[in-house]
């Protein structure tokens, strides 16, 4: 496995490094660590994610509200698959 660590706020993508190990990864640290996806979903050739918002007021019973609305975000520019020269 691969992942992908960054701050967890406020970066615009600065100070990203990929880790096999989370180990060391410091827990001082306010970082975000996400499993990196070897074949991402894509639309058109393009990476995007979505954001759903949600409010969990109980876990015992579980309950949760979802935001009615959500983000959608698309790249720039058509995914290229990691080669060892990119």
């Amino acid at each position: 496995n691969i992942f992908i660590v960054k701050a967890d706020a406020g970066c615009q993508g600065r100070g990203i490094y990929l880790t096999q190990d989370l180990e060391k990864i410091s827990s001082m640290d306010s970082l975000v660590a996400q499993q990196y996806i070897r074949k991402p979903l894509l639309i058109d050739d393009f990476k995007f994610d979505l954001r759903l918002y949600v409010l969990v007021t109980s876990v015992k019973p579980l309950r949760i509200y979802m935001f009615n609305d959500g983000l959608v975000r698309l790249c720039t520019e058509e995914y290229v698959r990691p080669t060892s020269e990119n």
